[in-house]
């Protein structure tokens, strides 16, 4: 190869490589849905609520996985009653007695849209049962509006008498980690890892930049041998 033509290839088609790895090792891997891992919280005791799991489902078929930008989620926990006495909660029907309270920049909350009218019924977790309640209620709906890692704080609201009176109200609260997958990557071409389609454009991407350089100093188009190309710059 031409010597002039080498450091040209060496200066346009190394740094794009540079950057490709630099692009893929600061964060698009981990929006790779085969990586992802839903979180959950088990366990969590407070007062006589056992938070015996905690998850997310989303999608049209309401998977349980985490969302992507752009999709509408659910928040599910199953609670247990561990206390002496009785609690009473609103099931999820048209009201329920779970909420959950998010980063506003990665999640949105929209309220305002129809919902049913029909009157909850305070119903009672007897000692030692358990029960699933999700969030949001009626007429209310959770957006992922951004890619990355936040937190979730669901909040169970509890009263200690059939009466649901202000008197009597408690609430349980734990937080767990909301991973938010980016929409446009959550969908790449079946057999061909996201990384690789991106590592092979921005490769293709240097390749043309360094022709059209090369084209508008001496008038032609060299015959790139990409192997060849590839060995050079790797002795």
């Amino acid at each position: 190869m031409n010597p002039r033509i080498e450091r040209e290839v060496k200066h346009v088609i190394l740094p794009t490589l540079l950057v490709a790895m630099v692009f893929l090792s600061t964060g698009l891997t981990d929006t790779n849905t085969d990586l992802v891992i839903v979180p959950t919280a088990n366990g969590l005791v407070i007062g006589p609520i056992h938070f015996v799991e905690i998850f997310y489902v989303a999608g049209q078929n309401l998977e349980r996985r985490s969302p992507r930008v752009g999709e509408e989620f659910v928040v599910k926990a199953t609670i247990r009653n561990i206390g002496p006495a009785a609690i009473y909660y609103l099931p999820t029907l048209c009201d329920s007695s779970l909420s959950a309270a998010f980063d506003p920049s990665y999640v949105r909350v929209e309220s305002g849209r129809p919902r049913c009218l029909a009157a909850s019924m305070p119903t009672p977790l007897e000692p030692g049962e358990e029960t699933t309640v999700w969030a949001p209620e009626s007429g209310t709906a959770y957006v992922a509006i951004r890619a990355g890692t936040t937190t979730a704080t669901t909040i169970f609201m509890y009263n200690s008498d059939a009466n649901m009176g202000q008197s009597t109200r408690a609430e349980a609260r734990s937080t767990l980690p909301l991973t938010i997958e980016g929409g446009p990557w959550g969908s790449t071409i079946p057999g061909f890892p996201l990384d690789s389609l991106i590592l092979g454009f921005l490769l293709a991407l240097g390749i043309f930049l360094y022709q059209k350089r090369i084209r508008g100093k001496v008038g032609i188009v060299p015959n790139i041998n990409l192997t060849r190309i590839l060995d050079r710059l790797t002795c």
